[in-house]
């Protein structure tokens, strides 16, 4: 079997590219429209849910780049990461996508 991957950033890495930090903490929504469509989900609905639970489309994109990256984790330290850390979950999700070449940037 295939060992699982670690993520390529800490929980609080996003620094490492100032533009994701800026735009995950300032406009945590267009960052989850962007990140969403690089998934091949849609923006629109995530960032539309993101008005409302900003924790929702967290939770399921750091999902979503889990398993296609097969990056270690389970789905309690997801809800419990989006939860109580959302703009952090949402850089490190965007910056996971951008390291890995998937990004539209």
């Amino acid at each position: 079997t295939k060992m699982a991957a670690e993520w390529k950033q800490g929980l609080c890495g996003c620094f490492s590219d100032m533009g994701i930090c800026c735009c995950g903490c300032c406009c945590n929504p267009c960052l989850t429209y962007t990140t969403a469509n690089d998934l091949g989900k849609s923006g629109l609905l995530y960032m539309l849910l993101g008005c409302i639970m900003p924790c929702i489309p967290a939770m399921l994109l750091r999902q979503q780049a889990r398993e296609r990256y097969n990056i270690e984790g389970d789905t309690g330290m997801d809800v419990a990461t989006s939860v109580f850390c959302t703009a952090c979950v949402t850089c490190q999700t965007a910056q996971e996508i951008k390291e890995r070449g998937d990004s539209s940037k």
